[in-house]
């Protein structure tokens, strides 16, 4: 049961990932297509080169984000460690 839970969560994801990044692609691509009917020719390769890239981009923030809330939760977890022991000296008694 779990399996197949797993496998529809994982095909799910995987295809809002292929949906989302060919509707950015698109919309680039579309983007430069108007570009070139104006005339626009250097607008138009850069808007193409853009929708290309646009998708590698978004992945590698979205992973950048990722390691970083995981290295500041490792940060808040160690932090107390790395500090020393927190030892109060006791009075002595007479």
């Amino acid at each position: 049961m779990f399996n197949i839970m797993g496998s529809l969560a994982i095909a799910y994801l995987a295809g809002s990932g292929v949906v989302t990044n060919s509707n950015v692609v698109g919309r680039g691509l579309f983007r430069a297509l108007r570009h070139v009917v104006d005339g626009n020719y250097r607008d138009a390769g850069i808007e193409a080169i853009a929708a290309v890239t646009a998708p590698a981009l978004m992945s590698y923030a979205t992973t950048c984000a990722l390691v970083m809330d995981v290295v500041d939760g490792a940060y808040e977890l160690a932090d107390p460690a790395l500090q020393g022991p927190d030892i109060r000296q006791l009075p002595r008694a007479a």
